[in-house]
């Protein structure tokens, strides 16, 4: 059972990358304009800036109001998270020797600065453009690719710590306990909490974006 619902995670997270990659693509690639039609210039009616949005694009208002519908859901889920993550850090120091736990301090406090770091460069009052609203949509998955992928977590701590074959297995057993806490969250939470997790603490910038605004 728990090796379906991760390979459904998993699924979920490549549909999304490629999704996001189609997006980017289809907005920066080089296109060849349409031959100018004969007498155009001279037609009662011009192609407005409404009708070059495309079909996948996100819809900001709709994503507005969903967050607001599912605030208390979204910060829960948030909450419940970081201090998922901050269980995990204690059992880590745990099992590591002084020198080790220093180092890991140190680990811990620089991802810290630098997601003060990114959320303080998306307290902005301009509107979202429509790219970063995919990007914000997309970070979800790749942090959750992180959680559930075991082996990826292992192989960094295990070379920065320079851990032991003991402090490995370990630290093996921590990340799965990890594992199984997001697993049990995501199934007690609404399927668009992890979605909009991390576009709801800047939803105020989601107002309509003009397609200029995209690129």
């Amino acid at each position: 059972m728990k090796q379906r619902i991760l390979i459904a995670l998993l699924t979920v997270v490549l549909i999304g990358a490629g999704f996001a990659a189609g997006i980017w693509t289809e907005r920066n690639a080089c296109k060849v304009p349409k031959p100018p039609a004969v007498l155009g210039e001279m037609s009662p009616s011009k192609p407005t800036a409404q009708a070059t949005t495309r079909k996948n694009d996100p819809n900001p208002a709709e994503l507005a109001a969903e967050i607001e519908r599912l605030r208390p859901q979204i910060e829960s889920f948030r909450e419940r998270l970081s201090q998922i993550d901050y269980e995990m850090d204690q059992e880590i120091k745990g099992i590591l020797n002084a020198e080790q736990a220093t180092k890991f301090d140190d680990i811990v406090k620089y991802y810290a600065d630098r997601r003060a770091k990114e959320a303080a460069n998306w307290d902005r009052d301009t509107p979202l453009t429509l790219n970063e609203i995919v990007n914000l949509q997309q970070q979800p998955l790749y942090k959750m690719l992180g959680i559930v992928v075991v082996p990826l977590r292992m192989e960094w701590n295990t070379r920065d710590l320079n851990l032991t074959p003991e402090q490995t297995g370990q630290l093996r057993e921590i990340l799965v306990r990890r594992r199984q806490k997001f697993l049990d969250l995501i199934d007690a939470s609404p399927p668009p909490s992890l979605m909009l997790s991390r576009l709801a603490p800047v939803a105020r910038r989601l107002v309509t974006t003009a397609p200029e605004q995209a690129q």
